[in-house]
């Protein structure tokens, strides 16, 4: 991680993409599994499955606090404090995982009612409680993977997610149809998998196999170490929690234009975009590690050169992705689309994936640029920017629903567009000023 930067992110980088393309194929066999189910299941996880995003997205975003916080620490030879941070990062998770669970709890009815999805409640709270009820472990499986970033173990990082996936999908079939749970059996399945690969992670920690350390006796809060993590972290999850909220209204005007089916034909193509991100989202979080430990060394040009070879393999390399699944599209709508009460509306997946495809170049340029913001402590920025992009489409999609659902996908793509652009330019922005300031302290 203090090395040269091309090698730190090829090797960094490298075991993540394996272990994010594991977690979307896990994403897919679980969406697939559930369209088996029919389409009211499947446009009920189509419509709530944002509220789970919460919870993933706390503890992606502590995960994120702590990696850029310990490998700064790590950066200036400070391990005890580094040490100290891991601790406070586990308390910080569960605690704030506990709070989330009831929140979430209380809003279910309340979120499903604004949606307009009345038609399909009783689904959506089959699939939504088991996974609320299990945010502790969802929380606890990205902030330990994050942690293991920020000392430079990206191979043991991969492993907690790659468990995590592997159990899932093992679990899936046998608790939606050999045990008959359906919904409830799927986000069951995922919660026990998110379990596993936090104590995977604990384990190491507990065993001294990790190069910081992870104790409780004498525990205290301590406020500066507490901010230094939330001064990254909460930025990037309340990042992720506008999304969320977003998606959800933005639903409500998918649904109006055409119905509850509308929300999966919504939703359910974007799982290919998220794929294709699994190699920005590798990339970035490779990213935020190597570029925070080089800019407390002082090293800024070493933390530039990160970014620039982030951004150019990123965007090659998923337009190049991108095109494929476009050429592809009616072969990779299959799972969807297999049994019988889904079949008939395998055309406009079809349809809808293609016009996602033009979105995956600027959903890479917006994970690299937000992960490079993050990683100079500018993680304000990068949420300020992800509101205001999804407030644009919010905006756009209240026209666009009184026109039709194509005006609504294309209405998506403009406005993703836009919001890459502020992106990338607050994070180049951010760098000049960064190259600036050294400057001026040399």
């Amino acid at each position: 991680m203090l090395g040269d930067p091309r090698k730190a992110l090829l090797s960094m980088a490298g075991p993540l993409i394996v272990s994010y393309l594991i977690i979307q194929l896990n994403t897919f066999m679980d969406l697939s599994w559930c369209s088996g189910l029919g389409s009211a299941c499947t446009s009920a996880v189509a419509s709530i499955s944002p509220m789970a995003w919460i919870a993933s997205g706390l503890g992606t975003g502590i995960g994120v606090g702590a990696a850029a916080a310990i490998a700064t620490r790590l950066g200036t030879g400070d391990k005890d404090k580094a040490d100290s941070l891991a601790s406070q990062t586990i308390v910080i998770s569960v605690v704030l995982a506990l709070v989330t669970t009831v929140i979430l709890l209380l809003l279910i009815d309340p979120i499903v009612d604004m949606m307009g999805v009345t038609d399909i409640r009783e689904e959506c709270h089959e699939y939504i409680t088991p996974m609320i009820l299990g945010a502790v472990l969802v929380v606890l499986n990205g902030t330990v993977a994050g942690m293991l970033r920020g000392e430079g173990a990206a191979k043991r990082s991969t492993y907690v997610l790659i468990v995590a996936a592997l159990t899932h999908m093992a679990l899936d079939p046998l608790f939606i149809y050999g045990l008959d749970m359906g919904l409830t059996g799927a986000a069951i399945a995922t919660v026990i998998g998110m379990g596993t690969g936090a104590a995977l992670g604990l384990y190491w920690y507990f065993a001294g196999r990790t190069v910081v350390g992870l104790s409780f006796g004498g525990y205290r809060p301590k406020r500066d170490e507490i901010s230094y993590i939330l001064g990254v972290g909460i930025p990037r999850a309340f990042e992720i929690f506008i999304v969320s909220i977003m998606s959800m209204v933005q639903r409500i005007f998918v649904v109006e234009c055409g119905g509850t089916e509308a929300a999966m034909f919504y939703n359910i193509p974007w799982n290919f975009v998220t794929l294709a991100q699994s190699i920005s989202m590798s990339l970035g979080s490779a990213l935020v590690p190597i570029s925070a430990a080089a800019i407390a060394m002082g090293l800024t040009s070493k933390s530039e050169s990160a970014f620039g070879m982030a951004m150019k393999w990123t965007l090659v390399s998923m337009t190049a992705l991108a095109a494929v699944l476009f050429v592809f599209a009616d072969v990779a709508m299959l799972p969807f689309t297999y049994s019988s009460g889904m079949s008939e509306y395998r055309e406009e997946f079809v349809h809808v994936m293609r016009i996602y495809m033009l979105i995956v170049p600027c959903m890479g340029a917006i994970d690299v640029a937000s992960s490079m913001l993050q990683s100079m402590r500018r993680a304000q920025q990068s949420m300020m920017s992800s509101f205001i992009r999804n407030f644009l489409i919010v905006i756009a999609l209240v026209w666009a629903c009184t026109v039709s659902l194509d005006a609504i996908y294309w209405s998506l793509v403009v406005c993703e567009y836009i919001g890459a652009a502020l992106m990338v330019g607050l994070a180049v922005r951010g760098t000049r000023m960064m190259r600036k300031a050294h400057r001026q302290l040399s």
